[in-house]
């Protein structure tokens, strides 16, 4: 890709990697919770999380706009306070690392799922139909002494067992990883605070990040905001007037209005006059470079 166009389009791709790395990880913590539950995993999920090469899912795509952010150089925005750039690509780095990892990980997981679904249950049925037929002379499955004819596929009885057991490693293994990604996440958008997409998407779906976020997403908030506890909202107001979405704008800004300083209430208030109509959105200020005066 043109490296010039990723650098236009970076602001973005951050989003998507937010917004992205979300939605995995909620699809797979639901599927551990299934496994906790009954010992299974869908998998229809998680062929859709991961999708084909001409119909990418919502992991693969995570995983090249991951490259595309890490592994293309593209600029990484504005430095943090606390972070060096080099530092900041390293961090890039291993981000990128965590959701390849996923990814891989996942495939196998469909492996595993696929043959839970369909061989194990396949196997089972033989089995039944086996003990309901002992007129016709055929061993006990369980009789370790049987060695000849069907018998003797009986040893093998234990490996969907086994298949269950490296899908619940797979997942707790897969959300690990991921769960260190979101530490790195956090301190990696400290750089992200002028980002109006990322603000846009955080702010709307604020229910949804903060789960996936749990505890560190007060640190995420301090983060993008430094200090300026209205500054997520107005960005990702301005965002909503910039895309023609003045209703959008007014009902962010109503929901948070305990958080809005003298710039918020200036433009919820402009806009609550206007009826929601397009107004011209004030612009917060842009945080300090580090290392400014």
């Amino acid at each position: 890709m043109n490296r010039a166009w990723l650098a236009r389009q970076r602001p973005a791709f951050v989003r998507d990697l937010v917004r992205d790395y979300c939605a995995a990880h909620a699809v797979l913590t639901a599927q551990l919770r299934r496994f906790e539950r009954d010992g299974t995993v869908s998998y229809a999920i998680v062929r859709s999380l991961l999708g084909e090469a001409v119909s990418k899912g919502v992991l693969w795509r995570l995983k090249d706009t991951a490259h595309h952010l890490f592994r293309a150089a593209v600029p990484c925005g504005t430095a943090s306070e606390g972070a060096a750039p080099e530092e900041r690509a390293f961090t890039g780095e291993l981000i990128d690392w965590c959701v390849g990892f996923a990814f891989h990980e996942c495939v196998k997981l469909r492996e595993d799922a696929y043959q839970r679904q369909h061989y194990a249950n396949r196997l089972r049925h033989l089995e039944d139909l086996w003990r309901a037929a002992p007129e016709r002379g055929m061993a006990d499955p369980t009789d370790g002494d049987a060695a000849t004819g069907p018998d003797a596929l009986w040893p093998l009885a234990g490996l969907p067992r086994q298949t269950a057991d490296s899908m619940e490693r797979e997942l707790r293994r897969i959300l690990r990883v991921l769960d260190n990604g979101l530490a790195l996440l956090t301190r990696y958008l400290e750089g992200e605070r002028d980002n109006a997409p990322l603000a846009r998407w955080l702010a709307v779906e604020e229910e949804r990040a903060a789960a996936v976020f749990g505890a560190r997403w007060p640190d995420l908030m301090a983060a993008l905001c430094a200090g300026d506890g209205e500054r997520l909202f107005l960005l990702a107001a301005r965002d909503l007037l910039d895309a023609g979405r003045p209703e959008t704008a007014l009902t962010l800004l109503r929901a948070h209005r305990s958080c809005l300083g003298a710039r918020g209430r200036e433009l919820l208030g402009r806009l609550e006059a206007d009826g929601g109509d397009a107004v011209s959105p004030v612009r917060p200020a842009r945080a300090p470079r580090a290392g400014a005066a």
